[in-house]
């Protein structure tokens, strides 16, 4: 079970789902929000982006005030997001019912929520990936048999938290398969029509303001230094339109390439020098595993933040704040050969290409497959 706010959650539950498929597993994937009532599926999938943008402070307070005290334990305020959650949707509970599935991996911390609130304790087996860097107190379920995490401090912080050890994995981020096999950075090129004698920086457009897209790309335009910049802007035709009068107009030694969607985000990313934009958990881990350095645009508050720490205290990124440094912090990235192979060098060592297949390893071991 995954949900639709962000990319995030579905990608992971969908690299789970081909993880499950090769051990010849039957699966179903399921977005939650698709059985919760419509007014709070429009206004979770909207609400949260509208607030980290224009009330980022807000945001920030609050997450930290519910992460104040993490742990398992029925406490008041478990209690109280459990009556909330129990009004958010009677038809995911029936749809498991339905269906009678031996396992529950959750990829958001929504779907025990809602699932907890039941009368009836639920008698299957559940287990949560947690898809950023960071485990806030959301996550936290007594029912949750096993916990997949991305790194070794967040193992530290749910043991702190209450959590035991046996129920801690260190897995990485489930992302696609095909980072696991990346070409190399001249066989990436050559399959993409890049040329080999230009550096290439790749500009991961979604999630981030047009006006913050145009203002880099506008700075970028004027860098002298031979760059490709290939901007992708996912499912956003409204952003690629508002782009493409700056990409038109690009001269000199720098060249732009616009993308709407496209699944060739892998071969993109071995073919990339360097990778602008936000942190978020799964376009992290996919750097990370392609071993590509990150500069980090304007991250949202909790999660994203907590990436970008985690990112920047391993050598693997930097962060261009204010905006203003964008060229600057690039020019010295690329003029820098040893820079540029050490933050690679970080970056691999983090890379977790197989978290899925560890993810799924793991289930056969515990005995929920």
């Amino acid at each position: 079970m995954s949900a639709s706010i962000g990319s995030g959650h579905v990608a992971a539950g969908r690299a789970l789902e081909t993880a499950l498929g090769t051990i010849g597993a039957e699966t179903s994937h399921v977005d939650l929000l698709d059985y919760t009532t419509a007014p709070f599926r429009r206004l979770y999938r909207q609400a949260y982006f509208d607030l980290v943008r224009s009330a980022p402070d807000l945001v920030d307070w609050f997450g930290k005030r519910l992460d104040r005290r993490p742990t398992e334990d029925e406490t008041r305020l478990l209690r109280l997001r459990a009556r909330f959650a129990r009004l958010l949707s009677h038809h995911l509970p029936r749809q498991i019912a339905r269906v009678c599935p031996t396992l529950l991996i959750h990829t958001h911390f929504l779907g025990p929520e809602i699932l907890s609130a039941q009368r009836r304790p639920l008698a299957i087996a559940q287990v949560q990936v947690i898809t950023d860097f960071f485990a806030h107190a959301l996550w936290l379920r007594s029912s949750i048999r096993r916990y997949y995490v991305g790194a070794e401090e967040m193992a530290v912080h749910l043991a702190a938290s209450g959590v035991s050890a046996e129920r801690i994995r260190v897995t990485g981020i489930p992302i696609d398969a095909r980072f696991a096999s990346l070409p190399s950075r001249a066989e990436a090129r050559t399959l993409l029509d890049l040329e080999p004698d230009r550096d290439v920086l790749l500009m991961m457009a979604g999630g981030m303001e047009a006006r913050t897209v145009a203002a880099l790309l506008e700075q970028v335009a004027g860098l002298r230094w031979p760059l490709h910049v290939v901007i992708v802007c996912g499912r956003s035709p409204d952003l690629v339109a508002q782009l493409k009068p700056i990409v038109a107009e690009a001269r000199g030694l720098v060249r732009m390439r616009l993308l709407g969607f496209t699944d060739q985000v892998p071969t993109y990313m071995a073919a990339a020098d360097l990778m602008a934009g936000k942190p978020g958990g799964l376009t992290s881990s996919e750097a990370l595993a392609a071993g590509l350095p990150m500069a980090i645009v304007q991250p949202y508050p909790l999660q994203e933040e907590a990436n970008a720490t985690y990112l920047l205290e391993s050598g693997a990124g930097m962060r261009i704040e204010p905006l203003t440094v964008f060229t600057h912090k690039l020019s010295r990235f690329f003029a820098d050969p040893a820079r540029r192979e050490r933050m690679s060098a970080a970056a691999a060592a983090l890379g977790r290409p197989h978290a899925a297949r560890d993810v799924v390893a793991d289930l056969g071991e515990l005995g929920v497959l």
